[in-house]
């Protein structure tokens, strides 16, 4: 057995986010094994190639590109992976599905990423990464596309602790503002998958200035080696022609709990500003909220 290849449960996982750096007809093999990974176990290499409208000997090369022995072991993986509960992505959404089947396929898809990134989260990295932002004297928060909305939620959880944050939606914004940072400071990047031009050349531009890198992205991306602190979230979806939706959910439930740890060890203090912040806003509502005050 090659043993290039992490632990079974991170097959899937591993083939997710290798997926874009395989060839055109590798990743028609790919999306068929993610979207049907309880099915190949029982084909062999005919039916796998038919499945995924490719030739055999394309689907050995897919094997080999992610350093299995052949067929057989490539079905073991992928039986172990599933054996071991790592979710994968969703059945994917047909034009003739019905609203209740997207709706199942869309909430399938969304609990099977939070409960594979409770699983595999660094909680390591994100002990560093509450250090890094409690310490930190100013925090630019940067994220363009679907990652500009986590972006802003993190900016508005933080400026309520009183920390001094900010985000630009603009790249030129961005870049201009991460050229000011220090050592001091503090740049958290928001990337589905880390490979984006300009977000890897504005992190690079903050880490120029001495400040301290948090990423939010896919590992083994290009965003994740300018990391001081890497979160990885390696959610497994399909976005040749849908947006990364589950992914989205998966950053803001870091977000919250980055945001959590840091107002619980502000202790009182903190809390008074989240209270202080929303009384700020009290009168915007027409009817108050139940629950607690802060």
């Amino acid at each position: 057995m090659n043993d290039r290849l992490p632990p079974p449960h991170g097959f899937l996982h591993r083939l997710a986010a290798l997926r874009d750096d395989l060839s055109p007809a590798e990743r028609r093999v790919a999306d068929f094994v993610l979207a049907h990974a309880a099915r190949v176990p029982r084909m062999n290499l005919a039916s796998l190639a038919a499945e995924a409208a490719v030739s055999e000997p394309t689907v050995i090369r897919f094997a080999r590109s992610l350093g299995c022995d052949g067929i057989p072991d490539l079905k073991i993986r992928v039986a172990q992976s599933l054996a071991a509960g790592a979710p994968y992505v969703h059945a994917a959404i047909d034009a003739g599905d019905d609203l209740h089947a997207i709706a199942d396929k869309v909430f399938a898809s969304s609990v099977d990423t939070l409960q594979s990134l409770r699983r595999h989260i660094d909680m390591q990295a994100i002990a560093r990464a509450v250090d890094a932002i409690a310490a930190a004297s100013r925090i630019d928060f940067i994220g363009n596309g679907l990652s500009s909305v986590a972006a802003r939620d993190a900016e508005q959880k933080f400026m309520r602790l009183g920390l001094p944050t900010m985000r630009h939606g603009d790249t030129h914004l961005q870049r201009m503002s991460v050229v000011t940072l220090t050592p001091r400071d503090l740049a958290v990047v928001f990337s589905y998958t880390g490979q984006l031009r300009d977000i890897v050349r504005t992190t690079e531009m903050a880490r120029a200035q001495g400040a301290t890198v948090i990423g939010i992205t896919r590992s083994g991306s290009a965003l994740a080696t300018l990391c001081d602190i890497l979160i990885a979230v390696d959610t497994q979806e399909n976005t040749f022609v849908y947006a990364p939706m589950a992914t989205r959910l998966a950053h803001l439930v870091v977000v919250d709990l980055l945001s959590t740890a840091v107002a619980l060890r502000s202790g009182p203090d903190g809390l008074a500003l989240i209270r202080r912040v929303k009384t700020a806003v009290r009168d915007e509502w027409l009817v108050e909220p139940e629950g607690d005050e802060a």
